[in-house]
């Protein structure tokens, strides 16, 4: 019978039970493949909770607390989106994003108010 083909040292265990290196004869090692065939699964697009609009709302431009209310309704969103309740997700996401919109508006107008007003006093104290 064939003697098995010498070991080297580093695939032979120091104890225990014999082991033989998986190669065929040409020297190429052996792999095992399993393939796993499914159906494609649909793409669901992950509702957005609009958290890091809302801090921004909050830290940067909170009129009449609406920054506050937008962290709230991110928050129940990412809740929900946790818990797989994905509808619940998106209509708290929609939410917020109205109080980010409406957030992002006063602050823009109330800076424009501002710096119109200011160019008015600017301008009537200089003449």
């Amino acid at each position: 019978m064939d003697q098995p083909p010498p070991y080297q040292s580093e695939f032979v265990p120091m104890k225990g039970n014999k082991y033989m290196r998986l190669e065929d004869t040409h020297g190429a090692p052996k792999f095992q493949h399993t393939v796993v065939l499914g159906q494609p699964q649909p793409v669901v697009p992950q509702p957005r909770d609009h958290i890091i609009w809302s801090l921004c709302s909050l830290l940067y431009g909170n009129p009449f607390c609406l920054g506050m209310l937008a962290v709230y309704f991110s928050i129940k969103s990412r809740d929900r989106k946790m818990v797989g309740d994905l509808e619940g997700a998106r209509k708290h996401g929609k939410t917020a994003r109205c109080f980010n919109t409406v957030t992002l508006t006063l602050a823009i107008l109330g800076l424009l108010f501002l710096f119109i007003t200011y160019g008015i006093i600017i301008y009537q104290v200089a003449h």
